[in-house]
């Protein structure tokens, strides 16, 4: 028998998941033939067929596992995202674009500028980062801040809103609602930078900071107009 895979059900007892000795290709179409296997318990020793519940539910776990492989070396290899629409995106976890041209990008590299690692997709959903449109030249890339599938903040973006909370939680001049108010309205216009209503929601942030300590002031205002900035050369 030819061992696919071994699996470690909490760390314990070893299954082997097993493909006849002839079979040859792709593993994946190997997958009617496939057994699972571990140490019999009989005195003698030897081998025993895992024939109950079990056996499907590893012989599915390592089909997964078979699938994101393959497509995980198929999307990268290409340069393209699994939708084909979008070309495959690699950026550092401060936000510096590494890869967003449709070419070729080896996994784990890291940012020249900070030396971050750069990830290819999102840690909460898994979801691959889209890069540009197939058909659209890499300059007019915009990088993405939060994920299009699961809408969470990818690193850059979280690290930016704590930083932003933070100044707002550390003034005492401010009240709970005042802060909860100047919290949500940051949240906006840094999630939508483009949007129509950001000029006129950066106006009320000003009149919302203008109970807030002169350091708080100074501070979201230099943070707003930094990020502004990245944003329209991103």
């Amino acid at each position: 028998m030819q061992i696919v895979a071994r699996v470690y059900p909490d760390g314990g007892e070893e299954f082997r998941v097993s493909a006849p000795e002839k079979a040859t290709g792709d593993v994946l179409d190997w997958l009617p033939q496939l057994k699972v296997r571990t140490n019999s318990k009989e005195p003698f020793g030897g081998e025993e067929i895992i024939t109950d519940g079990r056996s499907g539910f590893f012989i599915t776990c390592v089909e997964e596992k078979l699938r994101q492989q393959k497509l995980d070396a198929d999307i990268w290899r290409s340069g393209t995202n699994p939708d084909g629409r979008y070309v495959a995106a690699q950026i550092c976890l401060r936000g510096h674009i590494l890869k967003a041209d449709g070419m070729d990008f080896e996994r784990g590299e890291h940012c020249p500028q900070c030396g971050e690692v750069g990830i290819d997709s999102c840690k909460h959903c898994k979801a691959a980062i889209r890069g540009g449109e197939v058909s659209a030249h890499p300059d007019n890339y915009k990088r993405p801040n939060f994920c299009h599938k699961c809408g969470r903040a990818y690193p850059w973006m979280e690290d930016r809103l704590k930083t932003a909370k933070e100044l707002l939680n550390h003034d005492d001049k401010l009240s709970y609602d005042e802060r909860e108010n100047l919290w949500g309205l940051l949240q906006y216009v840094m999630s939508d930078p483009k949007s129509d209503l950001v000029p006129a929601n950066k106006k009320l942030i000003e009149i919302s900071l203008a109970n807030a300590a002169t350091v708080t002031r100074d501070l979201v205002t230099d943070f707003m107009a930094k990020y502004f900035a990245e944003m329209s050369k991103s």
